[in-house]
């Protein structure tokens, strides 16, 4: 479950589908490529750092060693944002990447101070994002996701209860502002 609907294919997949909300193929290639970037280069990057003993795994569970990741990966995210709009995206896929943007720097400013789940937070943003994106209907169905994620972090012991739900409630809320800012810009 953590692996299946982790924050780097999550925010993968929202990417593409944001593309090709706003642009069809060429939007879909636009959300690939950001996708690549800020999600799966993070990662990449994560499980070298896990194998050479230098973070606890690739899933970061020490609080202290989430805040450079999360600076990092916020800094390669905001350059994107940057590359995006100053080479013309198709609109949805800078503001989807400003986004996820957020986020990052939301759970930065979190984890100062207490540990949330970004797993969590990912996929409730993810689920409000799949309802903007294509059909209201759909929100309810993906909500699914995050309930079976959180349900999945506490009891591998990953997260308590409480640091899912406030990661759901992050989520949400981001989740919220991007589908509006999304409807603007499709």
């Amino acid at each position: 479950m953590a692996e299946a609907f982790a924050p780097a294919p999550l925010v993968l997949s929202l990417l593409v589908l944001a593309g090709w909300s706003g642009a069809g193929w060429p939007g879909v290639l636009w959300g690939l490529g950001t996708a690549v970037v800020v999600a799966s280069l993070p990662m990449l990057v994560l499980r070298l750092l896990a194998r050479r003993g230098r973070v606890d795994g690739h899933f970061v569970r020490s609080r202290a060693q989430r805040l450079p990741v999360y600076a990092a990966t916020g800094l390669l995210t905001g350059l994107v944002v940057v590359a995006e709009l100053a080479v013309g995206a198709p609109p949805v896929v800078p503001v989807t990447t400003a986004f996820v943007l957020l986020g990052i720097l939301v759970l930065l400013v979190v984890t100062l101070w207490w540990k949330v789940s970004a797993h969590v937070a990912m996929a409730a943003c993810w689920a409000v994002a799949v309802g903007a994106l294509t059909t209201p209907w759909a929100a309810p169905a993906a909500a699914t996701v995050p309930v079976a994620v959180a349900l999945s972090r506490v009891r591998t012991g990953d997260h308590t209860p409480a640091q899912t739900v406030v990661g759901a409630v992050i989520g949400v809320l981001i989740g919220l502002g991007y589908a509006t800012a999304a409807r603007t810009v499709l």
